[in-house]
């Protein structure tokens, strides 16, 4: 089986894209929020690239961007480059045999990931040292909220990388 090549110009963009995210992502220079509503927007992307890539692509993404995100985090140690590599490759395994790659598929997985990050998160980082009703507020009004809203955003995701695929010539 013969190795697909890979579009120089569409590596650039997703290594620029992806450090945006991140970098712009965890700053307060542009903030999205809506109410307690915090969007994570590296989960819908990484989502949407994990449907139109391989699982070696997506694994690579999830860990390097999921490290990353540690770096600028603070107290999550290791949680974000492991859980964004299983994450990924979960996605990228669901779209190639279990899903369609269409939007209401790609809409699907975006909030499955993002509720599971959310209370995965919340329950090794909100739920021990902290009282239970704290633990529930924030993921009453910040984690699950969030978790919506951070689901909206695959459509433009979705729709870029569908475009990518088609350039590459993938799709």
């Amino acid at each position: 089986m013969l190795a697909k090549k890979r579009h120089p110009v569409i590596f650039t963009v997703n290594i620029l894209l992806f450090f945006a995210v991140i970098l712009f992502g965890g700053n307060s220079i542009i903030d999205i929020s809506i109410k307690n509503a915090t969007p994570l927007l590296l989960l819908p992307m990484l989502t949407a690239f994990s449907i139109f890539n391989s699982v070696k692509s997506s694994a690579a993404a999830g860990f390097i961007s999921g490290a990353l995100l540690d770096s600028t985090s603070s107290g999550t140690y290791c949680f974000n480059t492991i859980f964004l590599m299983v994450l990924s490759v979960s996605v990228s395994l669901a779209a190639n045999n279990l899903f369609n790659k269409n939007i209401r598929a790609a809409a699907a997985l975006s909030l499955i990931t993002s509720f599971i990050y959310y209370i995965i998160y919340w329950l090794i980082f909100m739920t021990f040292g902290v009282e239970i009703q704290n633990s529930l507020i924030y993921l009453l009004e910040y984690g699950l909220p969030s978790a919506v809203y951070s689901a909206v955003f695959i459509f433009p995701f979705y729709f870029l990388y569908k475009c990518f695929s088609k350039i590459k010539g993938t799709n």
